[in-house]
């Protein structure tokens, strides 16, 4: 319940300053005159008027969205030679993607595993674990029709998980091809095959989309010398059997779309994949050790929404079903956990005050089944490759079964003045095995001219706790983040635009998750920022932009602990772990400072040529559970792409994308020491529609 003494708790913990700002703006606000009202019927009538629709679950304008936002469109995909999601994100401000054996690690102002990845509106993260992100090639952008942004926290509307900021990936439908693409890619070193076909159909009342997409490739180091630990009899093997020469096989993934829509009302879409990761682990950096991994993450939904208009109001119901398959394997040992989710939702929009206003009111019911969740992972693998090793195997690791349900009521009042808009979202989440927590969003835009406007917001979200804290246990805190953020935006004309923000993100309880299973305490951290982001179309054929973000943080070191569970439990059957190691290390923010500059040159009506220059400031991590610290180099990389169209014949586009033209050698953190950084890298596409 919302009770007095919650809204109390909420009003004292809100910054001194921020109250302050809030008083005098309030007091701004009663003294504007209304002279003109928005037409806010641009926020009912469907995506096409629009590009971003996740800030308030509606289409509307980024200048008037109650978010910091920003969109990626399939052009910039193209003509920069993008290919994955990852990849494409690394070129906003405010994020940095940290490639790692197993995949990309995000971070996003400076808190990493932060971003609620959503493809059309369904949540792709898991519950099992904070390091499944949809980053690299079991995300096929030849479907994409955009790429939408939010950067700071958005739990209002899309619950817990949405900490940092939400990426929502926006497929094509029937209307953006109505007809067919095909897709074609090669690469090297990596021998990257990629194909994708898109058909597209609009029919007038009705459209429908399909999209089927296949990558392999060769992983960037596929030799290991480490092939075997456990023997017969709970005992290693002998060294003899334990090291040897092998290699692991190239990477393959597959994924398909499908959407259908009727009449703009009905909208039914899924997607399947099947991913399938090899990789090859280092052992710790004094030794020569190394092995085989393995991720499986096959990912399958099932949506629909229906919607009904009505006189300056509007009702929504969507549902969707979605299953993840996790499996991971490290040398001969291996992890399986499935999780099944079922969640709807309706939601109510009705315009106030002369269209002046908008009030949107909604409740939510999420259910997750998770099986074979890892409960107990004790193990760190170099502790048992080690030839001195000859007693010990690593443990089979703990799981349960488990289910937590999630009910949530929200809403969202927006009011429009004569050069003001103004915005406050509450929501209470009721989640079974953590306190009931409230979550609020309110925020100001100001235009007093039609080039410029300034933005203030103020957020808070939550984010669920995971396996190994929830089995057997009530009433946690979950990890919380209160954001505060200025934006201004520039435009004087249509060639030339320039935004900055600076925010402040207090993160409390939060929880650090190493890779082998440790985990660490609740802890506290400040992270004060600023991002800047210009935009300049030169002339009809050149443009150039770039970005830049600067972090600097204060709080805990993050005290971590790796749990295992007793040989005996409690009388009352809960499974209360206890600690078999301990250390600290600082909180990891990734790089503090950040460069994205880049251009885009047309010298003719069918050649594109673009080029991104990007840095990132060293970062330092953490090995052998903290003994050992290794800090990178400051990366300077630059990246080019050619794009000719119309090649041979009508409609047939190849383009030469190069990365890393320099061949810059450095090494970013791995799992266990440092690992080297992708090298000079060159792909050759085809791109054919009829």
């Amino acid at each position: 319940m919302i009770t007095k003494s919650r809204i109390s708790f909420i009003y004292q913990n809100m910054p001194t300053f921020l109250t302050q700002v809030i008083a005098i703006l309030s007091f701004l606000l009663a003294g504007t005159q209304i002279a003109w009202a928005i037409d806010t019927s641009l926020l009912f009538v469907g995506e096409d008027l629009s590009v971003l629709t996740i800030a308030s679950r509606r289409a509307e304008p980024i200048e008037q969205a109650p978010a910091v936002a920003q969109v990626i469109t399939k052009e910039d995909l193209e003509r920069n030679g993008v290919r994955t999601l990852g990849e494409a994100l690394s070129m906003l401000p405010g994020f940095y993607m940290s490639s790692r054996e197993w995949g990309t690690q995000p971070y996003l102002r400076g808190v990493s595993n932060s971003i609620l990845f959503l493809y059309d509106s369904v949540p792709l993260t898991s519950d099992n674990t904070k390091t499944v992100n949809p980053l690299d090639e079991e995300l096929s952008l030849g479907p994409i029709e955009r790429i939408e942004v939010i950067r700071g926290p958005g739990s209002v509307l899309w619950g817990p998980g949405a900490f940092a900021g939400i990426v929502n990936i926006v497929p094509k439908r029937g209307r953006d091809v109505d007809g067919m693409e095909l897709n074609l890619r090669g690469g090297t070193p990596n021998h990257e095959a990629d194909f994708n076909i898109n058909w597209g159909k609009n029919a007038g009342l009705w459209e429908a989309f399909l999209s089927i997409s296949a990558t392999r490739l060769k992983p960037r180091q596929d030799k290991y010398n480490v092939v075997r630990i456990k023997g017969d009899d709970s005992i290693p093997v002998p060294p003899s059997e334990r090291y040897g020469h092998s290699g692991v096989d190239d990477s393959e993934y597959v994924e398909a779309i499908l959407n259908f829509s009727w009449q703009d009302w009905l909208h039914i879409s899924g997607r399947w994949s099947d991913t399938e990761r090899n990789y090859v682990l280092l052992g710790e950096p004094e030794t020569n050790f190394s092995w085989a991994g393995k991720r499986e993450s096959p990912f399958r939904f099932v949506r629909l929404e229906m919607e009904r208009p009505m006189d300056r109001s509007d009702l929504r119901l969507n549902a969707y079903y979605n299953e993840l398959d996790y499996k991971e394997e490290e040398i001969d040992l291996s992890r399986n956990t499935k999780s099944r989710v079922s969640y709807g939702e309706i939601l109510y929009d009705r315009e106030l005050w002369d269209t002046k206003g908008l009030f949107t009111i909604g409740a939510s019911y999420r259910y997750n089944r998770i099986t074979d969740a890892i409960i107990d992972n004790r193990n760190y693998l170099p502790d048992y490759v080690n030839p001195d090793n000859i007693f010990f195997t690593p443990h089979d690791p703990e799981e349960e079964d488990f289910n937590t349900s999630l009910w949530s009521v929200f809403g969202q009042v927006r009011h429009h003045w004569n050069y003001l808009d103004a915005w406050l979202s509450l929501r209470l989440d009721d989640h079974s095995k953590y306190h009931q927590t409230i979550s609020h969003n309110m925020g100001i835009s100001w235009f007093p001219r039609p080039s410029w406007y300034l933005k203030l917001l103020y957020g808070t979200a939550y984010r669920t706790p995971y396996n190994q804290e929830l089995v057997g246990r009530k009433d946690l805190d979950p990890e919380q983040i209160q954001n505060l953020s200025m934006n201004f935006t520039w435009h004087p004309s249509p060639s030339f635009s320039f935004s900055s923000t600076i925010f402040w993100n207090e993160i409390r309880h939060h929880i650090g998750e190493e890779f082998y299973g440790a985990f660490s305490k609740p802890g506290s951290q400040d992270i004060y920022g600023g991002e800047f982001d210009i935009s300049w179309q030169v002339s009809r054929s050149l443009r150039f932009w770039g970005n830049a973000t600067f972090l600097s943080q204060d709080g805990d070191k993050k005290a971590y602990k790796l749990y295992m569970l007793p040989m005996s439990l409690p009388l009352d059957g809960t499974k209360e772990p206890i600690v078999g190691d301990s250390w600290e290390t600082p909180f990891d923010t990734g790089p503090e400072n950040l460069f994205n500059v880049g251009l885009l040159w047309g010298p003719l009506d069918r050649l594109d040529f673009s080029a991104r220059l990007q840095y990132a400031d060293s970062m330092t991590s953490y090995y052998k559970q903290g003994e050992i610290s290794y800090s990178t180099t400051s990366q300077w990389l630059l990246d080019t792409t050619i794009t000719a169209r119309n090649v041979l014949f009508q409609n047939l586009d190849i383009q030469l994308a190069l990365k890393n033209v320099f061949n810059k050698h450095y090494k970013v953190p791995g799992t266990y020491s440092p690992i080297e950084a992708a090298p000079f890298e060159a792909y050759l596409g085809l791109k054919w529609r009829y």
